[in-house]
């Protein structure tokens, strides 16, 4: 069966969200899927369907083009917006060019016909998955050189705002690789962990100088105007066509596993695992560092801190994998 052979290295089946008002139709492609191998979640809602995105796995989602509570390509806008790197695929009776234009636009990535061959689904499944796994590899596999020149590029303008960005994100990428390494990440999703902790802050280059270089405690408003910096980062890293499958990484470092964070209160798994390495790191690593408004920390509170919030602000599983590495001594 197709997700067998082409998914067989994955440690859990690929993950599809089915939405579609017409019950009938969701039936029959789920039972289709599930027969191919896929996991399969459906939803005849479309906010239910943001909803089971924010809080469980999904690699791939097939949705109606016309539905009455949200049509298919607000959907799909509104997705992207959180996911940039999630393969949509459109579902219509209307296979209009306007239409394709205008899905393409708004963040799907193809298009299915009423009436459709369950057969040819995982083809179309499968397609997109490759499009999105070879995105991910293009990341090894491009030039160092260039990929280099554009995070030093971007890293220098954010430096010029904040000094101590810069040495914070190297420092943030060797604990997330130490980490990556414990869990046994392959090679490509190391390389993505690594570039993705290096720019995980790249969003603060829109950050207002005021806020922060500022000595003593923010305001509300100016943690408000800080907090919009992940989002941030995703925007601009979503724009450079070979980063681009990092611009999720970086727009959820700042989500909760208990889904409490921002900018889209994604929970749990929801949450890419890149993303969660990083959000311990980049705490262990402000606990201990100095900053210009405190100094530095001993590991042992920045151990507690993680500890504390274990499944509610962290992985749980991240943050036992970092305590053990600190243990060791492999990370101090």
């Amino acid at each position: 069966m197709v997700a067998e052979v082409s998914e067989q290295t994955r440690s859990r089946p690929v993950s599809i969200l089915v939405v579609d008002d017409d019950a009938m139709v969701l039936q029959v492609m789920a039972a289709g899927l599930r027969q191919s191998g896929y996991a399969v979640t459906t939803t005849t809602s479309p906010l239910d369907g943001l909803r089971i995105l924010r809080e469980s796995v999904c690699d791939l989602v097939i949705s109606d083009a016309y539905m009455p509570e949200m049509d298919g390509l607000t959907l799909a806008e509104t997705a992207n917006g959180i996911f940039p790197e999630l393969p949509i695929v459109m579902l219509t009776g209307f296979g209009t060019v306007d239409l394709m234009r205008e899905g393409l636009r708004r963040g799907a990535s193809d298009f299915i016909t009423k009436p459709f061959r369950m057969r040819d689904i995982p083809i179309v499944v499968e397609r997109n998955l490759e499009r999105k796994r070879l995105e991910r590899d293009r990341l090894s596999e491009r030039s160092g050189r260039i990929l280099f020149q554009a995070i030093t590029s971007l890293l220098t303008a954010v430096d010029a705002k904040e000094h101590y960005t810069a040495q914070h994100s190297r420092r943030v990428a060797n604990i997330s690789l130490q980490i990556g390494a414990a869990l046994q990440q392959p090679e490509a999703e190391m390389r993505v962990i690594e570039l993705a902790a290096w720019m995980h802050d790249v969003g603060k280059i829109g950050t207002p100088d005021a806020i922060l270089r500022k000595p003593g405690g923010l305001t509300d408003d100016e943690w408000q105007v800080m907090r919009e910096h992940a989002a941030k980062g995703g925007e601009i890293i979503a724009q450079i066509e070979d980063l681009r499958y990092l611009s999720s990484i970086i727009r959820h470092h700042h989500e909760r596993y208990d889904g409490t964070g921002y900018p889209d209160r994604l929970r749990g798994d929801a949450i890419p695992l890149p993303s969660r390495i990083i959000a311990a790191a980049d705490a262990f690593e402000t606990i201990t560092s100095d900053r210009g408004y405190r100094s530095s920390r001993p590991v042992s509170v920045a151990i507690d801190e993680l500890k504390k919030h274990s499944g509610t602000q962290f992985d749980p599983i991240v943050v036992e994998t970092l305590v053990r590495l600190v243990e060791s001594g492999r990370i101090d």
